[in-house]
């Protein structure tokens, strides 16, 4: 069974704060080491962006992490995650992408992929390869998901598609500590995944403009639109939801073809 997951990574506090959500990360970590055992995990972060047409790929034999966040606490920067890249599956990628997808070697792994591979994956390691999003619509986003799962099949490469993000990521609120609460949004989106009207996640935007507006989704939502490409879902579970932080949404799901 082919699965992939959509996770958000939160604020880098996580990395110093008494939070649950490093314990949800754990547990889901174990649990795909122990079920599927993947050769590869597939990263896309919200952080990771191209502004132009061209989605970039990371070609790197090593990724780096990179600390790609300012202002926070000393002891936040104490911490990282380095990953060997799949430099076969890149290529391959590359390739089937037909131009759409380019190799990048300034880019390594930002705090939205890093941390919570951080924290499913302290032990068992696994390569890591990780494309960018772009300003591009969602449906070029799950147009890539589906040519990055026509790599891994080719190549027989045993690999789970983690996207990362946070429904809501409203950092007006955040700044000014808002007190945290669900948002309609979100509400909508979990809906959309539990009934499994996924079609409806890639025009989200256009069928609930108001409560998207309000949400003002991290990257568009373009990580979960590229995860839908992928796995083609047939079914989908919420793993978990919470609001730690004010302006910032939790959400974790698993889809499942």
């Amino acid at each position: 069974m082919t699965i992939g997951l959509f996770i958000s990574h939160g604020s880098p506090t996580i990395l110093i704060d008494e939070n649950k959500w490093k314990d949800l990360l754990r547990r889901v970590g174990k649990e795909i080491e122990e079920k599927y055992k993947p050769e590869t995990i597939i990263v896309s972060s919200p952080h990771f962006v191209s502004w132009t047409e061209t989605f970039y790929i990371e070609s790197s034999e090593k990724l780096e992490c990179i600390q790609d966040y300012y202002g926070f606490p000393d002891e936040t920067y104490k911490y990282c995650y380095n990953a060997l890249n799949d430099t076969e599956l890149v290529e391959e990628i590359v390739k089937n992408a037909e131009g759409k997808v380019v190799k990048d070697d300034k880019w390594g792994l930002d705090h939205g992929a890093w941390i919570p591979l951080f924290y499913m994956f302290p032990e068992y390691k696994p390569k890591v390869v990780t494309i960018s999003i772009t300003d591009n619509s969602p449906e070029s986003h799950y147009e890539i998901g589906e040519k990055i799962r026509k790599a891994v099949e080719k190549l027989g490469r045993k690999a789970v598609f983690l996207a990362t993000g946070s429904p809501t990521h409203r950092l007006d609120l955040f700044y000014f500590k808002i007190t945290p609460k669900p948002t309609k949004f979100d509400a909508i989106l979990m809906d959309l995944i539990k009934s499994g009207e996924f079609e409806k996640i890639l025009k989200i935007s256009e069928l609930y403009p108001k409560e998207y507006q309000t949400a003002m989704p991290e990257g568009n939502l373009n990580t979960l639109h590229m995860l839908l490409g992928y796995i083609k879902p047939k079914k989908a579970e919420i793993l978990g939801y919470d609001t730690p932080w004010p302006g910032v949404s939790m959400l974790a799901a698993s889809f499942y073809e």
